[in-house]
C-alpha cells in the first residue's frame, strides 16, 4: 500500500466546524499522549481511523451547546515489541486511553498491534477503513508500510453482518429517543442515528456487489455508479433481488446522509422522528434479510426461521451434537439458550434485534431466548440487552 495520506491536521469532520473540530484534534492529541506515556519506548506511532481519519465525522451538541464529534476516534497504536510483549503493552494502552477518553469525555476506540504483526492484520472494515485513510497522527509517515492493501483486500465474509448489527443497535436507540421526542432538538440524537444506519445499507450493497470501496464518498460514488448500471462488469449482489424502489431509496438516503453530515448538526428539519424510523426500519429488515440470504444460501421468511437455520448451522458445526429443545421437535432445528451462547455474537444478536425492531408477535418468542433473559421480560429490558450485545459485536 502507499505509505503517504491524508495530513494529520486534515479536517476531521465534513462540515469543518471550528469547535468539533478543536474537539477533535484535542482528543487525538490526549490519545495519542495517553498511548505512548504507557508503551514507553515501544511507541512506534499511531494511525487515526473511522470517519474521523477520512476528514467524513459528523457533529453533535454538548449539554452545554458546545458542538463536538459525534461517533468514535478510532486510533491503532503501532508498538515495536515482540508479539507476546506487544499484548501486555496493548492491555496497558488500552487502559491509559480509555482514562484519557473518559477524562474529556470523549467515545475513543483504541487497538495495538505490534510492527511485526501489520501484514497480518484482520479485513476487518474498520481495519481496512483505517488503512485506506493513511492517516498517520503520531511516528513516520511510513509507520502502516506492510499493512494489507484495502482495495484488493475482501473484508471478512461476516463483516456486513456485524455492520447491519451494530446499525440494528442504533436503530434500536433511535427508537427509543423517537417514542419520547419526535420533533425539535431531543429528537435530533434519532436523526443522528439514522444517519449512521443509511451510511451503512450502503455500504453492505457495495460489499455483496464486490464494490466496498473505504470511505464515505468513495462509497457514495461506488453507488451512484451500481445505480447507473456503470462499471467494467456486471454488478450481483442483493441489489438485484431489491425493487427498483427500495434500492433507489437506499441510494438516496446514503447521499442524504452526507449532505445531512456536511450541513451540520442544526440543519433545518421539520421530519417526524417516529416516521422516520420506521421509515429506516424497512429499509434495514430488507437489507438485512437479503444480505443473509445471500449469505446462508437459504430463504428466511421470519426471524424465527432465520434463527433456526442458524441453530440448525451451529448444530451441523457441532458434529451433530442436539442441543436441548425449548420448543418442542426439531431440536436441532430450534435456538435454545445454551446453544445460542455459543454462537458468534452477531449471529446471536441480529434475530433478536430484527424481532425487536419488526415486532411482530409471532418471532417475539425467540428475543428471551437469544438474549438469555427470563420469559415475559419487559420490552425495554429486551431492548436495552439487544442493545449493549448488538453495539459490541
Amino acid at each position: 500500500m502507499a505509505t503517504g495520506g491524508r495530513s494529520a491536521d486534515a479536517p476531521f469532520t465534513l462540515a469543518e466546524s471550528a469547535g468539533a473540530e478543536e474537539c477533535a484534534r484535542e482528543g487525538v492529541r490526549a490519545l495519542v499522549s495517553a498511548a505512548e506515556d504507557a508503551a514507553g519506548g515501544a511507541f512506534a506511532g499511531a494511525a487515526l481511523g473511522g470517519a474521523a481519519g477520512w476528514g467524513e465525522a459528523g457533529m453533535s451538541r454538548a449539554p452545554d451547546g458546545s458542538l463536538v464529534l459525534a461517533g468514535d476516534l478510532e486510533l491503532l497504536v503501532v508498538v515495536d515489541a515482540p508479539l507476546r510483549a506487544a499484548a501486555a503493552l496493548g492491555r496497558r494502552v488500552k487502559r491509559a486511553s480509555a482514562e484519557a477518553a473518559r477524562a474529556r469525555r470523549l467515545s475513543a476506540s483504541v487497538e495495538v498491534v505490534a510492527r511485526a504483526a501489520l501484514p497480518f492484520l484482520p479485513p476487518t472494515l474498520r481495519i481496512l477503513e483505517l488503512i485506506g485513510a493513511a492517516r498517520v497522527v503520531a511516528g513516520e509517515p511510513s509507520l502502516l508500510a506492510g499493512a494489507p492493501d484495502p482495495l484488493r483486500t475482501p473484508p471478512e465474509p461476516r463483516e456486513s453482518l456485524r455492520l447491519l448489527v451494530r446499525r440494528g443497535s442504533d436503530l434500536l436507540r433511535a427508537e427509543a429517543i423517537a417514542d419520547r421526542a419526535r420533533h425539535g432538538r431531543a429528537a435530533r440524537e434519532a436523526f443522528r442515528a439514522l444517519e449512521e444506519i443509511d451510511l451503512a445499507l450502503g455500504a453492505v450493497l457495495l460489499l455483496s456487489a464486490g464494490r466496498w470501496v473505504p470511505g464515505l464518498r468513495s462509497r457514495d460514488a461506488a453507488l451512484r455508479n451500481l445505480a447507473s448500471g456503470g462499471g467494467e462488469r456486471p454488478a450481483g449482489g442483493l441489489h438485484a433481488r431489491m425493487t427498483w424502489t427500495r434500492f433507489r431509496d437506499v441510494v438516496e438516503r446514503h447521499r442524504h446522509a452526507l449532505e445531512t453530515r456536511a450541513a451540520g448538526p442544526d440543519a433545518p428539519g421539520s421530519a417526524d422522528a417516529r416516521r422516520a424510523v420506521a421509515r429506516a426500519a424497512d429499509r434495514w429488515l430488507e437489507v438485512l434479510r437479503l444480505s443473509e440470504e445471500e449469505r446462508l444460501g437459504r430463504s428466511l421468511p421470519d426471524w424465527s426461521e432465520y434463527a433456526a437455520v442458524l441453530a440448525e448451522r451451529s448444530a451441523a458445526a457441532a458434529d451433530g451434537q442436539l442441543f436441548e429443545d425449548a420448543f418442542g421437535g426439531e431440536g436441532a432445528r430450534r435456538a435454545t439458550r445454551r446453544a445460542a451462547r455459543s454462537w458468534d455474537p452477531a449471529e446471536r444478536a441480529a434475530p433478536a434485534v430484527a424481532a425487536l425492531v419488526d415486532w411482530d408477535p409471532g418471532d417475539l418468542s425467540i428475543v428471551p431466548v437469544l438474549l438469555d433473559l427470563p420469559e415475559g421480560a419487559p420490552r425495554e429490558a429486551q431492548r436495552q440487552r439487544a442493545i449493549t450485545w448488538a453495539a459490541a459485536v
